[in-house]
């Protein structure tokens, strides 16, 4: 049916009514996430496999809603300082 994301998109955004493509790209991913966490990641990687390279590649990257919560606490919990962002390893002066 749609071979690109841009497609599918032009799509929400005509059926929605919505004014852009951005709000069109939000509410697929939070449809996207929460069909996901209902059918868990074997059945997701299934649909992955089903569709165009383009759409799966966007299938993908959008993560469950649990794993968007984590990484929101997390970034919140950097912003405030609470916790420092992992550094490198630190080596003796004598290694520069």
């Amino acid at each position: 049916m749609f071979e690109t994301r841009k497609e599918f998109l032009l799509e929400i955004k005509s059926r929605t009514g919505l004014k852009s493509l951005e709000e069109a790209d939000r509410l697929a991913q939070t449809v996207i996430s929460l069909i996901k966490s209902r059918i868990g990641p074997e059945l997701s990687e299934e649909v992955a496999r089903k569709i165009s390279q383009d759409l799966a590649m966007g299938w993908r990257s959008i993560a469950l809603p649990q794993e968007a919560m984590e990484m929101q606490e997390m970034m919140f919990e950097l912003e405030e300082g609470d916790v420092k962002p992992p550094q490198g390893e630190q080596y003796p002066p004598e290694y520069g």
